[in-house]
């Protein structure tokens, strides 16, 4: 105890009260009976003062009294609290005993109080959502408390505190394990714990309606059941029973049933949604019999509702759908909503602005539609805290699903992708980054294969959602690194890039699937590799790949088309001979038929090696044959192009033995063979040009242009061999009017100055350089000259003032 402050503590403290300190103190009163004495206000100063010490003296001392006489306080003071329902007290006691000097509360009992405190607290709370969210407070207090010891004899009260908690913070799953637990306990009340986990039952992600029945029947069962208790149990049953479509037994349930306006109300309610949903499928007219009937009774139980409440926002929302159920989808709309309007907030106003948005969309107004998804997205936040019998969750996110599904199948694609962004957090980030990938999948193979030539808008769009489809599904890889999806995901990443014709980011996809993948399609993602390696023009590598394709899966279906791929390589990197044996095996296997598409692009792809080996004849024939069996193939038309060319460079050797011959027999032999050739050259350009003039609907293609260019210069070459120098001046004369604003048109105008020359007509000659002139200088400043001729800007300004000049 604190020594009393008016005794010495020892002798030496007595030394302080010596001589000086006693002539001190005579003075001290002086000057105060001094001051006192001017006045009548210095002297009630100086009693106020006198007054204000003494009894500060006496407080310190009761204070300090106190403080050595308390005893200390602990948990079990906390739980006597809480016993008598003085939380206040119970949760500032847990504070004080942790608090306490020299006192190490439990924290396991200490988590336990403030669990049953935060569970009292949550139960009185005004706003449904705070309610929940306290709960999930408790649960957690009360879950770490159970992990760490909770007080002696309390075990039973904190499993089922928490069950409780976990029902009203919407944690069903949790809830049932620890209401089912607590069910152990015989001095638990296994009433309440049945209906709280009917529920739970119900509340699931994927109501267990069956278990939620059997709960129920416990809850009934219980003979002590107050009337207004019995009343709820046996709507709750007829609820239930309703959605598991046992409609006779659920009408049953509710038999003999009544009691005040708001109890009359709610059996009017349950009633009028049973009706009208067992009047599906009946004959319609008495189905419209029934609707109309049970509309009528609910809106008698709008009017019986004391507190226009609940049961008047269902009354309300059955009456709209009984108009969606018949038919009368817009006034249905009407009524939703008025719903939505007046109700916004509530889960009735939820389901009615889905239930509004659905019928939009179901009318074709898609934008109205999405709008009515997003409010609802925005309504419903997040799983943790939804909360609608109404409504499921899992109900709510297959209505979802079926509208992303429906904006899909209608090639809605922009609204699809704009629900799906909007979908986190009622789905979860893996779901959304899938659904992402599908959408933009199926939007770009939708945009690719509208598209009518390689410069289409719809196909450049296309390949963009292809690349992001695969940029979604790598993401999605990443995710579910550790699931039996990875790879799946990784090869649809591999695979959408491909298509993207993002070949860098597809090398990389299907190198990762390689390393990670054991066994399935490893053929294919090796030819995918390879093929990704020859659009990058890394010969090298693709060969690697795909020689590793064919040796290692000989039987697998890709050999084939690996052994197309690494002929192109092969010829890339200046191997024609092996280029060559690939592409025979493929024709002469006994596995291929003419049938086959690898058969048919292998012998185009022979054709072409042959050609440019210089093998014309070769060539010729291969070509010639691919044509006749797939003339309206892919390849035809650059085939017919080549076997054009073939015969303009076949041209070249007699012309060379004409130039050398001896005799003149000789020289009349080859010059013949050299015409024959030039002749078929020149009919086969004239065929090709045609075709492609014909074709409007790849008119705009690049091929298709490079090819009529091609043609048009072509021709005008072969007919200044075979000396027809003014036909051939009107060939380049139509490729300089039909490609005026390229850099190509230059050439036309030499090539028509040679002419002109050879026509003895040399003023003509040099009218036409003056025009290349002018032509080169509209020509804007910073087009490329080399992408279709062979000088710069500089070398040909050179060229045409030195042919100006001959």
């Amino acid at each position: 105890m604190p020594k009393d402050s008016s005794q010495p503590d020892s002798p030496g403290a007595n030394a302080g009260t010596g001589e000086g300190q006693d002539d001190a103190q005579p003075g001290l009163l002086k000057r105060l009976l001094s001051f006192s004495g001017g006045s009548k206000l210095k002297m009630a100063a100086t009693v106020g003062l006198g007054l204000g010490m003494l009894s500060g003296m006496i407080w310190l001392r009761a204070y300090l009294a106190k403080l050595s006489a308390r005893a200390p306080i602990t948990i079990a003071s906390a739980l006597e609290a809480l016993d008598r329902g003085d939380y206040s007290d119970a949760q500032n006691r847990v504070g004080a005993a942790q608090q306490e000097s020299g006192v190490v509360a439990p924290l396991g009992e200490s988590l336990f109080v403030l669990g049953a405190v935060k569970a009292h607290e949550a139960e009185g709370q005004w706003s449904a959502s705070r309610g929940r969210a306290m709960h999930l407070v408790a649960a957690r207090y009360l879950q770490q408390a159970r992990s760490l010891g909770v007080p002696l004899g309390r075990e039973a009260q904190a499993v089922f505190l928490l069950g409780r908690s976990l029902v009203r913070g919407n944690q069903p799953e949790g809830a049932i394990a620890a209401l089912n637990e607590a069910l152990e306990y015989p001095e638990l009340p296994h009433t309440e714990i049945h209906s709280l986990l009917t529920t739970a039952f119900l509340a699931l992600p994927e109501p267990d309606l069956e278990a939620a029945l059997t709960s129920n029947g416990e809850v009934i069962a219980d003979e002590s059941l107050s009337e207004l208790e019995r009343f709820d149990a046996l709507v709750s049953r007829a609820e239930i029973l309703g959605r598991l479509e046992r409609y006779g037994e659920a009408i049953q349930a509710l038999e003999g049933l009544g009691g005040s306006d708001l109890q009359e109300s709610r059996l009017i309610v349950a009633r009028g949604r049973l009706t009208i949903e067992s009047s599906r499928g009946v004959d319609p007219l008495d189905q419209r019999s029934m609707v109309v009937r049970a509309r009528d009774e609910l809106g008698r139980a709008t009017r019986l509702d004391p507190l226009n409440g609940q049961v008047t926002r269902r009354a309300l929302y059955w009456i709209a759908r009984s108009y969606e159920v018949v038919g009368d989808v817009v006034e249905a709309a009407d009524q939703f909503d008025q719903m939505t309007k007046q109700f916004g907030d509530t889960p009735e106003g939820l389901v009615a602005t889905l239930s509004k948005a659905a019928i939009a969309h179901g009318l074709g107004q898609t934008d109205a539609a999405l709008a009515g998804y997003r409010t609802v997205l925005d309504a419903a936040g997040s799983p943790l805290t939804y909360r609608n019998d109404l409504l499921p969750l899992s109900e709510l996110r297959k209505a979802l699903l079926g509208a992303h599904q429906q904006f899909t199948g209608a090639g809605n694609f922009a609204q699809a992708m704009a629900l799906v962004d909007q979908f986190t957090p009622l789905f979860s980030e893996i779901e959304v980054t899938e659904l992402r990938a599908k959408t933009h999948s199926r939007w770009g193979y939708t945009l690719r294969d509208s598209a009518q030539s390689e410069e289409a808008p719809e196909l450049i769009e296309g390949r963009y959602h292809l690349r992001a489809a695969g940029v979604a599904y790598e993401d999605l890889a990443a995710m579910r690194y550790a699931t039996l999806t990875y790879t799946d995901d990784l090869w649809e990443s591999g695979e959408h890039f491909f298509d993207g014709q993002s070949y860098t980011h597809a090398a990389r996809l299907f190198d990762k699937y390689l390393h990670h993948e054991v066994e399935r399609r490893k053929g294919l993602a090796l030819l995918r590799l390879g093929q990704a390696y020859v659009a990058l023009d890394r010969p090298d590598q693709a060969i690697d790949a795909l020689r590793e394709c064919i040796e290692l899966y000989p039987r697998d279906a890709v050999v084939f088309q690996a052994r197309i791929e690494c002929a192109r390589a092969l010829r890339l990197n200046d191997q024609p001979e092996e280029a060559e044996s690939l592409l025979v095996k493929n024709l002469t296997g006994d596995t291929l038929t003419p049938k086959s598409a690898e058969w048919r692009d292998s012998l185009f792809e022979l054709g072409s090696q042959l050609r440019e080996s210089g093998r014309f004849d070769d060539a010729i024939s291969k070509l010639d044959e691919a044509v006749q069996r797939y003339p309206d193939a892919q390849q035809a038309l650059m085939a017919r192009y080549d076997i054009a060319r073939s015969y303009h460079r076949r041209a070249d050797e007699p012309e060379q033995l004409y130039r050398e011959a001896k005799t003149e027999s000789e020289r009349q032999k080859n010059r013949r063979l050299r015409d024959e050739y030039l002749e078929e050259a020149l009919r086969r350009y004239a065929a090709v040009q045609r075709k492609v003039t014909i074709d409007t609907r790849n008119a705009e293609s690049s091929l298709n242009k490079l090819l009529l260019r091609n043609c048009y210069t072509m021709q005008g070459a072969v007919l200044f061999r075979l000396k027809r120098y003014e036909d051939a001046r009107k060939s380049y004369s139509d490729a300089s009017s039909l490609f005026q604003d390229e850099p190509f048109v230059l050439e036309s105008f030499v090539h028509i100055a040679n002419c002109w020359r050879r026509l003895d007509k040399p003023l003509k000659a040099r009218m036409t350089i003056a025009q290349a002139k002018q032509v080169l200088g509209s020509l804007p400043r910073d087009i490329d000259f080399k992408i279709t001729t062979n000088f710069d800007r500089g070398q040909w300004e050179y060229l045409l003032d030195q042919m100006e000049t001959w």
